[in-house]
């Protein structure tokens, strides 16, 4: 039976010892936090441990990504050690997949002239001395997602992170499982209500997070672009209590408390694992 993994926030009203346990009895046997430098890592390992769950990937920092492709930017350098601090985590900790963004911004401008990889270039092959594998994620910048998935088509460290609430609610035209389904190594799932900006401008208030069936998305046909990619044997779920909008029709958890939250996670999250299990096995 396909493992529920659940990408933790740092947004919850309770210690982590008590979220683990929160997430262990609503069914979850793995997390994927967001690594920070205050990341008590090795506490929240202990918890992990004791609940018989594993830690699936750390998620490095996203902030300053654009620099990455600057490297005389001050801040190239910076962003850099922090992905590889993350890196290094993973590598301690034995967590196999560090989730990278290629690209942070909804309004930006592809440059015409060729790209400079020497920083992803080190961040790559640093990955690959640790054993470490970096699973780049679709958002925004999706021509450098496919030019990062381009360029490392044939390290098989490098794989594909592919979150459904960006592909439902960002405006694109690359059909991202379709190009990089087949290096498929993680999943971000979680549901919103679409592209809503009426003056056809992107927001991140659209990138709600909501539990599965609280949005739009299609679930049977969503999972159903799964069925001839690699199995999963952990979907992780990417789910924010409180997502960035302030909108009240956005604010649908705001009355629950973290256990109740989690175990409607759970139920909803086993809903869809279900749903997949039974979509790859027909």
């Amino acid at each position: 039976m396909v493992q529920l993994g659940f990408s933790l926030q740092p947004q919850y009203d309770c210690p982590n010892s008590q979220v683990i346990e929160y997430l262990s009895d609503a069914g979850f046997s793995a997390v994927s936090p967001v690594w920070s430098p205050n990341l008590a890592l090795e506490s929240l390992a202990t918890y992990v441990q004791k609940h018989k769950m594993t830690i699936q990937s750390l998620h490095a920092p996203h902030g300053g990504i654009p620099s990455l492709w600057n490297p005389k930017d001050p801040q190239s350098v910076k962003t850099q050690n922090s992905i590889t601090d993350c890196i290094d985590a993973c590598a301690r900790f034995q967590i196999p997949i560090a989730v990278v963004h290629g690209w942070q911004g909804l309004i930006y401008t592809f440059p015409n002239t060729p790209l400079d990889f020497s920083v992803f270039d080190r961040i790559v092959d640093y990955a690959g001395q640790k054993n470490v594998s970096i699973a780049f994620e679709n958002l925004e910048g999706e021509e450098y997602l496919e030019a990062l998935m381009t360029r490392y088509r044939d390290r098989s460290h490098i794989g594909y992170c592919w979150d459904s609430g960006h592909d439902h609610c960002y405006p694109h035209k690359l059909d991202f499982l379709n190009a990089f389904g087949q290096r498929l190594i993680m999943t971000h799932l979680n549901d919103n209500l679409g592209f809503r900006n009426p003056n056809g401008t992107p927001t991140g208030d659209d990138d709600l997070h909501f539990l599965p069936y609280d949005g739009t998305i299609r679930w049977e046909h969503a999972l159903g672009r799964l069925k001839h990619l690699p199995k999963q044997a952990i979907l992780n779920f990417e789910l924010k209590k409180r997502s960035t909008s302030n909108a009240p029709e956005d604010l649908r958890y705001e009355a629950l408390s973290a256990k109740e939250y989690f175990r409607l996670a759970g139920q909803r999250a086993r809903r869809i694992a279900d749903l997949y299990e039974q979509i790859m096995t027909v």
